[in-house]
């Protein structure tokens, strides 16, 4: 199969996947905010934020620095590919084990620290969904070096199938968010072990050579700055849902939470595109197709600001009446943090596409003091602003820094590739152009929602002047339309 098929294929297998790995996010995050209180609500997600957080901490970058290595022995030494996953497979068992266990046992000292004694029961149920999804995503991992894109597609889709029959029975059930949470936990566990199937299935059928020397030592020396990116990305995704539960209130945290998920089904392209992609920069560049390789960056990029920027205009726009209609009345305090992360959207479908494919090219040093540098600014700028002016001061601080350390991802990947930067830019300026023209015409109508048909009437408008302008204007061909379509 041409590249071009082979990105495609996998492209559209994990954009389905997405798609309903998404709605059913959406449905559980709706349905949990219909059926739980607030101050519940939030709890649930504060805990999970943590658990985020230590999962980063357990699996080390150990799947992605096995996916790099992957990818490149498979084309110049496939006898060392067995190698690689046993080193993965038995550092994750005891990093991934060493975290669980003593989550568990701080527990208690945790909840005091933030102040939510209602904590502790959740992470004494939850510790073992930092070993599956730490599992979950080191297997994902692996399967992207293996370029089985497919397969790490059909295992999401069975993870968001299982979680929300799961979490959803139980709650209705009258286990509350300890319920929910248990949701969480089967369906990760279910999945890790489906991907450890997989991988060992590819690991059993490669070819065993003689262990390289050196090979161990270099898959670990990689996976630090790899884990201090995803630290990194953790603290900037995750810290601010922490700082508010320890400086605020779980409603707060409530608040903050709904507005971040609803963002969750809007990136579902940008995080399929570079998931499908980021291994083929690589894999270009080892054959020496330097033109190849920029070609397919450039038209990443653009194909991601063409849908993001005037998506999170339109999602500015109507922010109020679409948290108030989807969560319900008592959710709408979270409009002012929507409409800033929107500024966050754009930057992370970028990053989507640009982060991932550095860590291919042998750029993840340079990648994590980036993400080091903007992990720590957004600490201090929480810090700083939560205490004083709320919330917004959190979704501020996560949009600014996330958006200064993307814009250092392109500069690094600019610097290894050659692309053309004129065309790029005539393309933005038109995305532009497209973006201001969409929103004049949806913002008169954008106050007068007062329910569901009159907000599906509006993104609908929104969505006919943004396809009519971007074909109008040369940004997107009909063909293309037609073949980018995921089913």
């Amino acid at each position: 199969m041409a590249l071009a098929g082979k990105i495609a294929s996998g492209l559209k297998a994990d954009f389905a996947s997405q798609i309903v790995r998404n709605l059913s996010s959406g449905l559980l995050v709706v349905v949990l905010a219909r059926l739980l209180e607030p101050n519940e609500y939030g709890l649930l997600y504060l805990a999970i934020s943590v658990f985020a957080i230590a999962t980063v901490i357990g699996r080390l970058g150990l799947g992605k620095s096995a996916a790099r290595y992957l990818t490149e022995y498979e084309e110049r030494d496939a006898g060392q590919i067995p190698h690689i996953v046993e080193t993965v497979a038995l550092a994750l068992a005891v990093t991934l084990g060493t975290v669980t266990v003593a989550l568990i046992a701080a527990r208690e000292p945790l909840a005091a620290l933030l102040g939510e004694p209602g904590l502790e029961e959740l992470l004494l149920v939850g510790a073992l969904y930092v070993a599956g999804h730490g599992l979950v995503n080191s297997g994902r991992n692996l399967c992207q070096g293996f370029k089985e894109i497919e397969w790490a597609a059909y295992i999401t889709l069975v993870e968001a199938v299982v979680r929300p029959i799961v979490a959803i029975g139980l709650v209705l059930a009258g286990l509350g968010a300890v319920g929910a949470l248990v949701g969480y936990v089967v369906s990760s566990l279910l999945a890790a072990a489906l991907f450890a199937a997989v991988v060992y299935r590819l690991y059993e059928r490669a070819e065993r050579g003689e262990l390289e020397a050196g090979l161990r030592r270099r898959i670990a020396e990689y996976a630090l700055p790899i884990t201090l990116t995803e630290n990194g990305s953790t603290i900037i995704k995750r810290v601010d849902v922490v700082l508010i539960g320890a400086f605020l209130t779980p409603l707060a945290v409530s608040y903050y939470v709904v507005a971040k998920q609803l963002l969750t089904f809007v990136k579902s392209p940008a995080n399929s595109l570079g998931f499908a992609i980021s291994p083929r920069y690589s894999e270009q560049l080892q054959r020496g197709n330097l033109e190849t390789a920029s070609r397919l960056y450039g038209e990443a990029l653009t194909a991601t600001l063409v849908f993001y920027v005037p998506a999170a205009a339109g999602l500015a726009i109507v922010a109020e009446p679409t948290l108030a209609l989807v969560f319900g009345p008592e959710y709408a305090g979270g409009a002012i943090v929507l409409q800033l992360l929107t500024i966050y959207l754009v930057a992370q479908a970028v990053s989507y596409v640009t982060s991932g494919g550095l860590d291919y090219l042998g750029r993840a040093k340079h990648r994590a003091y980036a993400k080091g540098a903007a992990a720590v600014a957004n600490l201090l700028l929480n810090l700083a602003l939560i205490p004083t002016i709320g919330i917004a001061g959190a979704a501020i601080s996560t949009a600014g820094t996330y958006a200064a350390y993307v814009a250092v991802n392109v500069y690094l990947i600019h610097l290894e590739l050659d692309l053309d930067w004129r065309a790029i830019g005539r393309r933005c300026a038109k995305v532009g152009a497209v973006t201001a023209v969409m929103s004049a015409v949806v913002l008169p109508f954008a106050t007068v929602i007062d329910g569901v048909v009159s907000l599906a009437a509006v993104v609908a408008l929104g969505t006919a002047v943004w396809l009519g302008a971007t074909v109008s204007i040369g940004l997107v061909e009909r063909q293309q339309l037609r073949s980018a379509a995921p089913f």
